[in-house]
């Protein structure tokens, strides 16, 4: 096992650990991208497919594991809130929340994208 420093991802054997754990996320947001049902709001869209995305940009900044390619991001990104505006009224939601839940999307998904942006377009 390779020792580069005393933080808790700075031996191979970690960052392949992180490796391993971008990959997972990665395949949960493909495997519910590609499932209408599963993309739903109501269903994995706001408790795995959301989290997924943010748990992954926060693994890219903070421990530099490859991003997705930006035009995947954007993939995703348009068609959840294409999604999310074509059936959020149907769960009802308080106005405010409605917005302020689009805002939290948006943001999570620009994070993402500006972090695959600057990783391969660079």
């Amino acid at each position: 096992m390779g020792t580069w420093g005393a933080e808790n991802f700075a031996n191979a054997g970690a960052r392949d650990y992180l490796a391993l754990l971008a990959a997972k996320l990665m395949a949960t947001i493909n495997e519910i991208f590609i499932d209408d049902e599963r993309l739903a709001l109501d269903e994995d869209g706001e408790s795995m497919f959301m989290p997924s995305v943010e748990l992954l940009a926060l693994l890219c900044e903070r421990y530099f594991i490859v991003p997705p390619r930006p035009n995947m991001v954007r993939q995703w990104h348009e068609r959840y809130l294409e999604r999310y505006d074509a059936t959020i009224d149907q769960l009802m939601p308080e106005n405010d929340f409605k917005v302020e839940r689009r805002q939290v999307i948006e943001k999570t998904f620009r994070w993402l994208e500006g972090l695959s942006a600057t990783y391969w377009e660079s």
